[in-house]
């Protein structure tokens, strides 16, 4: 298993490595940011992939984290949603050759709207860890 690890991590960082230097090289043609887009997005996607898979073995050992598992995802879950329905995909008023459509534009709003509630989240955890080890040791 860590020899295959190894191997997968040494093929993706000679990826990487030759996709940011033929990127650096050729700065004249807008081509290659869509090849870096594309690039991304296939990682995102193999990242999405593995964030899911890799843990079931371990949750089929131990049921009950399943259940917090489950709990995490319906979590996740409702705030995608959230961030969905709060978006509004108004078009923009600036200048640009061709505007963009309207999903688009919703969708966008939805990542910045997910961005914002988990930065918010993540803070509210770190203050509430904090105050919680600050009351843990006064006890």
């Amino acid at each position: 298993m860590q020899k295959g690890l190894k191997i997968f991590s040494a093929v993706l960082f000679v990826l990487i490595l030759i996709v940011g230097v033929v990127f650096f090289s050729d700065t004249s043609s807008g081509k290659m940011v869509s090849v870096i887009l594309y690039f991304s997005y296939i990682l995102m996607g193999l990242c999405a992939i593995l964030a899911i898979v890799l843990p079931l073995p371990l949750l089929m050992q131990y049921p009950k984290k399943l259940k917090k598992a489950g709990f995490t995802i319906i979590l996740v879950a409702v705030v995608f949603v959230v961030g969905y329905l709060l978006s509004s995909g108004a078009p923009m008023n600036i200048n640009v050759e061709t505007q963009p459509s309207e999903q688009v534009l919703k969708l966008t709003d939805t990542g910045l709207i997910i961005t914002y509630i988990m930065l918010a989240a993540s803070i509210l955890a770190i203050c509430g860890g904090a105050v919680k080890n600050i009351i843990d040791k006064k006890q």
